[in-house]
């Protein structure tokens, strides 16, 4: 696949940001294998380019994503178990796993809908900024269908279980300010003040340690595996290794000297 030949995103690298763009407005760009397939694609590109630092993902338009795309969710029954277990989620749930387990901090910003697996690929995210008019709806249970992309593990311990099983089992709606009062998203803005906003946050991420974050990243997934004292000698070989970067030299040198660090990654 080629960065010049994508059809269904948009991609941009700005400042240290990534920016991967769901591209199908008219369809409040629902989610299609070959979508995914290009976000993936942008994924694998970007986490081995040491000159982007953050990922945004968002949509193009009025929408974040309205989840799958009509026509394939009616081509579903007529394939095989086997074709939807290796081939479609192979792209939809490789995808959320891969947001999920990413290196680098990943923010969804979205603006308007975010529904089914639409607002999977954000709760994969580490980061959600919406604008309060947001929508925000796990569809799964309307479609006779459960939850396959990470939902279920993220959303209790984001809002409480409570919350989770209205969303999960009622197919609840919650609005962008009602989201951010209960924890779903970091930041719920008017959309005069959304993409100021992302920038803002996004440009923090960016100017943090990359090494360090990486670290703090996979500490954090290990957390809800492994209990504090499982968790210790990792997080200490880990931490040595970064005592041993030019890193932590900029940021002790950056501490004393009352001004801003500025990390290489090294």
């Amino acid at each position: 696949m080629n960065i010049d030949a994508l059809e269904h995103v948009e991609t941009n690298v700005q400042n240290r940001i990534a920016r991967i763009v769901m591209n199908d407005p008219a369809t409040l760009n629902a989610l299609t294998v070959d979508m995914m397939k290009e976000v993936n694609f942008l994924l694998d590109l970007y986490e081995n380019d040491t000159e982007v630092r953050v990922i945004v993902l968002q949509g193009k338009g009025r929408a974040f994503s309205a989840g799958a795309k009509r026509e394939f969710l009616e081509d579903l029954p007529s394939m095989s178990k086997d074709d939807i277990q290796n081939i479609i989620y192979k792209h939809f749930a490789g995808g959320a796993k891969k947001i999920r387990n990413y290196s680098k901090p990943t923010v969804a910003a979205m603006r308007g809908a975010a529904t089914g697996a639409g607002l999977e690929i954000a709760l994969n995210c580490d980061f959600r900024i919406c604008t309060n008019d947001a929508l925000l709806v796990e569809t799964w249970i309307h479609l006779g269908l459960m939850d396959p992309l990470g939902g279920m593990a993220l959303l209790p311990r984001l809002v409480g279980l409570t919350k989770a099983n209205e969303m999960l089992l009622l197919g609840e709606r919650v609005s962008g300010e009602e989201a951010e009062r209960i924890g779903l998203v970091n930041r719920a803005v008017d959309e005069e003040e959304f993409e100021e906003t992302v920038d803002a946050f996004t440009a923090r991420l960016a100017d943090a340690a990359p090494l360090a974050i990486a670290a703090m990243k996979d500490g954090i997934r290990r957390g809800f595996e492994q209990s504090p004292d499982q968790m210790a000698d990792q997080n200490i070989e880990a931490q040595a290794t970064l005592v041993g970067t030019e890193d932590f030299k900029e940021g002790v040198a950056a501490l004393f000297g009352k001004r801003k660090a500025h990390f290489k990654g090294q």
